[in-house]
């Protein structure tokens, strides 16, 4: 895995829409937290475009990403928002103009699918985090906006992340590269040239706003895919709104989320922690995919062996 060099203050950031459209007042207060964090972002050429629920055409969103990996001046990506629409620009990436400038890039939700891109088919080590509109743009977010900027600056203490409102599932401790996101974007993998390779990993899951029949029929189209056969161990982030009743909401005898998962992991034998701060939440840890990392149920901890850059 290629890691990317570590971002330092004063460094030019460009900030792209991959996915939905932007809003331009959150934007504009996201991007005067980068600039209170020491980043100099730059706009991509068409991120305040709109084609339906788009953030501009197929085109120009991809032409965006490319120019910003091959801009030498630009060090690093940071993706505005998520929405819909990652996944109909991935055949317009150019891969070798990526693989020749690897950079740090961070995104959540819809962006999954180019996080998952960009560490299998690129090889490059990439960040699961906060996203300029759709998180700095919304909330305060102090204590992810002081780790974000520690782990892309390389301060090795921010590698070991401790999450004590965690819950412990399943106990234990697993080793392996960390790979992942949101479980719907998770499941539209499957299929596809990039698909989830899980197989050794330490798998990451969150969602949001979906019922919990939803989520369950994703976690058994997961398990039936063999996405939790030879998996080292699961790391649940905060599935926010998710805890809606089944299609009778009416009903509440109709099920909970750790009901679910008793179901899907009856057999499991590796660890499981849920609650992990990291997805949908008004605080969210910023986590390098594709990096090797040791999970600790008993200390509730996912201690990375790097920062995820050099």
């Amino acid at each position: 895995m290629k890691r990317p060099k570590r971002l330092k203050q004063g460094d030019r950031i460009g900030v792209v829409a991959p996915a939905g459209p932007v809003d331009p007042k959150i934007l504009k207060k996201g991007l005067r937290a980068l600039e209170r964090m020491g980043f100099y972002p730059v706009l991509g050429k068409h991120v305040l475009a709109r084609d339906r629920y788009l953030a501009g055409t197929d085109e120009q969103r991809a032409e965006d990403l490319n120019g910003l990996f091959g801009d030498p001046e630009i060090k690093g990506i940071f993706c505005a928002r998520g929405g819909y629409g990652s996944n109909r620009v991935l055949l317009g990436l150019d891969s070798s103009i990526i693989r020749r400038n690897p950079k740090v890039f961070v995104g959540s939700s819809d962006i999954t699918l180019l996080l998952l891109f960009l560490v299998q088919q690129c090889s490059l080590v990439t960040f699961h985090g906060p996203m300029v509109a759709g998180n700095f743009g919304r909330y305060p977010m102090p204590k992810s906006k002081h780790q974000f900027s520690e782990i892309l600056f390389g301060n090795r203490v921010s590698k070991r992340l401790t999450a004590k409102g965690s819950h412990v599932f399943k106990s234990g401790i697993a080793e392996g590269r960390v790979i992942g996101g949101c479980l719907t974007l998770l499941c539209r993998s499957l299929g596809t040239p990039w698909e989830v390779k899980t197989r050794n990993k330490i798998l990451l899951l969150e969602d949001v706003n979906e019922p919990l029949y939803k989520i369950d029929g994703m976690l058994w189209h997961l398990k039936q895919a063999g996405k939790f056969n030879g998996v080292r161990g699961i790391v649940f982030g905060e599935m926010v709104n998710c805890q809606s009743f089944g299609p009778d909401r009416r009903n509440k005898e109709s099920g909970s989320f750790k009901g679910i998962l008793r179901d899907v992991f009856a057999n499991g034998s590796f660890p499981i922690l849920t609650n992990f701060p990291s997805g949908h939440g008004r605080e969210m840890l910023t986590l390098p995919m594709g990096v090797e990392a040791r999970l600790d149920t008993k200390l509730k901890t996912l201690e990375f062996k790097n920062c995820g850059v050099l």
